[in-house]
């Protein structure tokens, strides 16, 4: 299945994906791996993940139950 929306990279770890800022917030040791977390036009915390592709999903979760 082919992906309906993309993320444009603004810079090294920051993305836009369907109006939410992505951005990596740093490594988390337990997990061995980088958080994403997505942010709102507010500015609070939306969508949290291991991965980008995970965060995407989060998202498209999230608005896709609202239609």
């Amino acid at each position: 299945m082919k992906a309906k929306y993309r993320a444009k990279r603004i810079s090294a770890g920051h993305y836009i994906y369907r109006g939410f800022e992505v951005v990596s917030v740093g490594y988390y040791h337990p997990e061995h791996c980088v958080c994403w977390e997505a942010i709102d036009s507010n500015g609070c915390g939306f969508a949290h993940g291991f991965s980008l592709a995970m965060t995407k999903r989060l998202i498209d979760e999230e608005l896709d139950k609202e239609d």
